[in-house]
């Protein structure tokens, strides 16, 4: 081998292993930012207004956060695909993809109104609007003008908005606390109103800054259907994710699933370093070389021995670190530290499926996605349908870990079949060419 080709793939090593460092870096900043937001927004409203305020806060967040990835979700992973694994003109992709937003939004928005009635009959219908608003217009523009950064390989840029956004809604919860007449109407409207601030901002900086035009295009018939499968696929994953949260406040009550969401939101602080690298490692999952075999599997095995490793220790500092809660949050959450105990294994299997998720990505294999995510989905609201009314929190746990497990296990069988499939045609190519 060529002395000077080695030193040269050792120095590309070198650079892209400190690119991802440094993406992780700012990734974790990210979950960092979140986890501590997400903190004190839980103790403020928990201690200021009791678990069954916090608990109808939570079921809507996460219902609006499954109706976010329907919309704003699907359409940025449509917007990175589009400009990383299909090299099409940046500006062109976007909008197209700010034209599927806007369609996607409307009916993610309709759609909520009408769900909340249902799910959340003691929520105040204009609370859960403002809500609403908040994610899917503010948040929304937000994710979409952090794919487009972040497919642009400018990752660093991409992540600011949002942790500004972050701050300002912890800061408008502090704020309303401190002036002591603090209602979830009055920090729905607090969000809102800084949402759609945001969403001005961002949109306007890649207008002005980035010159990317802002008018709305009419999306190929492949983008919405890929968008479809995409927005099926994220949306299977908020129901697997967080059908627990939302069913616990209908099926079993709000102050229980107050104590729960206390819980999982610990363990979600454990688990934020996978999440972190998940994030800053999005884009790699897209780069495809369709000459390369095995590919896809290599890069998702490498980083599921470190999330994975992670998650092995994490997860037992969450057991033992459980007790601990109740003097952070006082004596009223003492019940979550058994769910605490119990969750922590989620950290474990995150770290065993996520990447071999986002492996499917790269091959472009949105229908084994969509097939793995969905079917996890569905025991998941089966089962929390069926457990929740007989165990409670118990019931819900155990449906969490059972569908998680299940999730693993499917995603790792289609990545080894979708690369299998490709290796094949590779193979043959390669034959017809000879």
């Amino acid at each position: 081998m060529n002395p000077g080709y080695g030193g040269s793939l050792r120095a590309l090593w070198r650079r892209s292993a400190k690119r991802l460092a440094g993406d992780t870096g700012w990734a974790a900043v990210v979950e960092l930012v979140t986890m501590v937001s997400g903190l004190v927004v839980m103790f403020v409203i928990s201690t200021r207004l009791g678990p069954g305020a916090y608990g109808y806060f939570v079921g809507a967040q996460a219902l609006i956060a499954a109706l976010g990835m329907v919309s704003y979700g699907a359409v940025a992973q449509l917007l990175m695909q589009g400009i990383v694994r299909d090299r099409r003109p940046p500006g062109e992709v976007f909008g197209r993809a700010l034209g599927l937003a806007l369609a996607t939004t409307c009916a993610a928005l309709l759609t909520g109104l009408l769900l909340s009635g249902i799910l959340f009959p003691g929520l105040d219908a204009a609370v859960f609007g403002l809500l609403a608003v908040a994610e899917l217009l503010g948040m929304g523009a937000v994710v979409l003008s952090a794919a487009y950064r972040q497919a642009l390989d400018a990752y660093r840029e991409s992540v600011i908005p949002r942790v500004l956004l972050l701050l300002g809604r912890t800061g408008a919860v502090v704020g309303l606390a401190a002036l002591g007449s603090m209602s979830l109407g009055q920090v729905a409207a607090a969000f809102c109103v800084l949402g759609l601030l945001v969403a001005a901002v961002v949109l306007g900086q890649l207008r002005v800054r980035d010159g990317v035009p802002l008018r709305p295009r009419k999306p190929t018939t492949q983008e919405v259907c890929d968008g479809m499968s995409a927005a099926t696929s994220l949306l299977a994953f908020s129901v697997h994710e967080d059908a627990d949260k939302v069913l616990m406040v209908r099926l079993a009550d709000p102050v229980t699933a107050g104590l729960y969401a206390a819980a999982y939101r610990a363990v979600q602080v454990v688990a934020a370093p996978i999440k972190a690298l998940v994030t800053a490692s999005h884009r790699r999952f897209l780069v495809h070389d369709p000459d390369a075999t095995g590919e896809h599997t290599r890069r998702s095995r490498a980083y599921t021995v470190l999330g994975a490793s992670y998650g092995i220790l994490a997860s037992a500092v969450a057991i033992a670190a459980a007790p601990l809660l109740p003097a952070v949050l006082g004596e009223d959450y003492r019940g979550s530290v058994p769910m605490v105990q119990v969750l922590a294994v989620l950290v474990l299997l995150r770290g065993l499926g996520a990447f071999s998720f986002n492996g499917l990505l790269g091959l472009g294999a949105h229908g084994y996605r969509m097939y793995a995510i969905s079917v996890a989905a569905v025991a998941a609201a089966v089962l929390n349908l069926t457990l929740i009314p007989r165990f409670s929190w118990w019931g819900g746990a155990v449906a969490t870990l059972a569908a998680e497990f299940l999730f693993v296990a499917l995603a790792w069988w289609a990545l080894l079949r979708a690369q299998r499939r490709h290796d094949r045609a590779v193979g043959a190519s390669v034959v017809a060419t000879a």
